[in-house]
């Protein structure tokens, strides 16, 4: 658990009582009796528009939504004869960054301040005695809150989406319990580590020039930009416009011709208006992205938090739902097309109102997390499952989710694939049985069974994903023929031996974020050797200045460890093409230069998504860009374009260039003044 930061407490706690006795005059001297609809002595609504609000010392309850999505309000003081304040009285409220709870308040309740995106700090006082579920969801900026020992009920889900929170209470008080399971529970969900940016649309991870990498795992901003229904651009090329995905009856629908080689997205343009010359010296560098990738893949983050959709219809082509794609959206309905493959992490993390999911028989993935804290999932969950036949949760030849307690569990017949965490940390299992038809277990499917003794694999399973089994008490197991791929860590410590071929061995994408070493089979144990070294150099440069740029100009921010940056020339361009086609429609640039980038630890698996941490790459300029303006250019996780921001240094009179990153792909560097 972390430490408790007890000066920073103190702090707070000083800076509420200075502001509980600040005479009206000062903490909310604009507000009007008027500005206050009550019933009897509930606030039922605020009609004000100040930025400091006093309640009045005659109110004893906050209503329901009685602030919500008031963005005027910056401080609100309760005062001590509150004794309730309900669901979603600051819901949404942007603004407010401080708020004084009385001493007379008993309970936080459900949504009571979710959504309040500029709150960083705040006190519970003694006399609460519970926090409702999301009490503070969402509050992506709170980073300390003092819990006193007198509350003894948190809900779970209390403080859901904030990442940078410390919890602030005594030793063995309810709050320090609920603190240690909240921090643990945080490393392993959506939101831990890694902030998605909001490009001016509102779709996360589309900030010109940023280094997104694809998606970012936490919540970064709540604005959501409703696009409303797309119409298309007279401007566009006729017979050359493939698709578009539109928000029509509040379904998110995409429209796709085949014939054609790209999709054009949202206003059904090109992302770059026909005047942009990304190679003119003042180009400012922006560059959009598409929400659906060659009508294929639903983007990464593509409808991040979209408050505009209530269902959800694609057209067939789609393969796969990136991660986070739709997370924490309105949909309350999901069928998904028959083509789809793969369902990524967190795809659909936390649509609150989704309560109907088919899948097609054609998914073969479904990663985990993928429809976590859905009103679908946890309906089922929540629910009584008295029966074997009733205890698990199959969509499409997908076994999503299993509720039952048996000590003996048979899969049924007819399942395909093993969705990713599925029977996670069922430690009353002892004993089961794969049928036949299983073709897949998912990634952590049966993680943390620590009584699970007997597997019964079937003879059709061709994939085990990583940690599939992983914590099992098996000394040894054989796996039949059929097995083709066995992930890292699938059966933990247990002894594999094969009835046929050695299986390949394989890692899932969640092995390649930094931030999960465990994953890997690294322990947290740093070493004495910490940092960055680079390797390549030669090959990549021609031995230019390679003792240099070897050691001590890459960086890892916070690297605890040895980490190894390897420089390539890559064989195949083909992506980047693609990408630099897709957005300038043109070819890539005469005499762009390109370099894979392929960071390592101990474990030898490439590392892409680092999450907070900063790579800091420095590299020599390419001798026939020397005195140039160089344009850096990379990929993000779905193969789309993005931009680096570069500048140029000289070191030990050897020119350079410097660029920070925090996913890592290939690159492509051009100078301005060859074009």
């Amino acid at each position: 658990m972390k430490r408790k930061k007890r000066i920073l407490s103190v702090f707070i706690t000083m800076m509420t009582l200075m502001i509980m006795l600040l005479p009206g005059s000062e903490a909310g001297a604009a507000t009007s009796a008027s500005d206050f609809r009550m019933e009897g002595s509930t606030l039922v609504k605020y009609r004000g528009t100040e930025k400091n609000v006093t309640i009045p010392s005659t109110v004893e309850a906050i209503g329901a939504s009685a602030f919500e999505e008031n963005t005027n309000v910056e401080l609100v003081v309760v005062p001590n004869s509150v004794k309730r304040i309900d669901s979603y009285a600051f819901w949404g409220c942007d603004n407010l960054d401080t708020i004084v709870l009385g001493t007379g308040l008993s309970e936080v309740g459900d949504y009571t301040f979710a959504k309040c995106t500029g709150l960083e700090q705040i006190s519970i006082p003694s006399n609460v005695t519970s926090i409702g579920a999301q009490a503070f969801g969402d509050c992506i900026n709170l980073t300390d809150i003092s819990i006193p020992k007198e509350t003894t009920s948190i809900d779970e889900s209390a403080f859901d989406g904030c990442s940078k929170v410390t919890i602030h209470c005594d030793e063995g008080s309810y709050a320090a319990e609920y603190a240690e399971r909240f921090y643990e529970r945080q490393k392993n969900m959506p939101g831990y580590g890694e902030e998605p940016e909001e490009g001016s649309d509102g779709t996360p991870g589309e900030t010109p020039g940023g280094t997104s990498g694809g998606t970012q795992d936490q919540d970064s901003s709540d604005t959501v930009q409703d696009p409303g229904v797309s119409q298309p651009d007279s401007s566009a090329v006729p017979g050359e416009l493939i698709g578009s995905t539109q928000i029509v009856g509040n379904q998110a629908v995409l429209i796709v011709n085949n014939t054609c080689l790209h999709v054009y997205e949202k206003e059904q343009k090109p992302a770059v208006s026909a005047d942009a010359d990304p190679f003119a010296p003042n180009w400012d560098g922006k560059i959009s992205k598409y929400r659906i990738v060659d009508g294929k893949t639903v983007a990464d983050q593509a409808y991040y938090r979209n408050a505009g959709l209530d269902s959800l219809a694609l057209e067939e082509g789609i393969e796969e739902i990136g991660e986070f794609a739709f997370a924490r959206s309105s949909l309350y309905a999901a069928a998904l097309p028959e083509g789809v493959k793969h369902i990524g992490y967190g795809a659909f993390y936390h649509c609150d109102q989704l309560a109907a999911v088919t899948l097609p028989e054609t998914v073969m993935c479904v990663e985990p997390k993928a429809f976590s804290n859905t009103l679908w999932m946890k309906s089922f969950l929540e629910g009584e499952h008295t029966a074997q036949d009733n205890a698990f949760l199959i969509t499409g030849g997908v076994l999503m989710a299993y509720g039952g307690n048996a000590a003996e569990v048979t899969i049924p017949e007819g399942v395909r694939v093993i969705a990713g965490e599925a029977f996670q940390n069922h430690t009353e299992i002892e004993k089961v049985s794969l049928p036949d038809t299983v073709q897949v277990v998912g990634e952590a499917a049966f993680e943390g069974c620590t009584a699970l003794g007997q597997i019964a694999l079937g003879t059709g399973v061709k994939e085990i994903k990583d940690r599939a089994f992983l914590g099992n008490t098996l000394p040894e197991i054989t796996l039949p023929e059929s097995v083709e791929k066995v992930g890292l860590q699938a059966f933990g410590n247990t002894m594999i031996h094969y009835q046929g071929t050695e299986a390949a061995y394989t890692y899932e994408t969640s092995a390649t974020r930094l931030s999960n070493r465990a994953y890997r089979g690294i322990s947290d144990q740093g070493e004495e050797m910490a940092g960055v070294t680079v390797e390549g150099l030669a090959e990549a440069f021609g031995g230019t200045a390679e003792d240099i740029f070897r050691t001590g100009q890459s960086a890892l921010t916070e690297a605890d460890r040895a980490y190894t940056l390897t420089v390539s020339q890559p064989g195949d361009t083909a992506e980047m093409e693609k990408a630099f086609g897709r957005v300038f429609q043109t070819e890539l640039p005469e005499g762009m230069v390109f370099y894979d980038l392929e960071l390592t630890d101990e474990s030898g698996i490439l590392l892409k998504k680092l999450g907070q941490q900063t790579l800091t790459v420095v590299l020599p300029v390419p001798e026939q860009m020397a005195g140039g303006q160089l344009r850096l250019f990379a990929l993000d996780g779905n193969g789309q374009l993005e931009t680096l921001e570069t500048e140029t240094v000289e070191i030990d009179n050897v020119q350079a260039f410097r660029f920070e990153t925090n996913y890592l792909s290939m690159i492509g560097v051009c100078s301005v003044n060859q074009q």
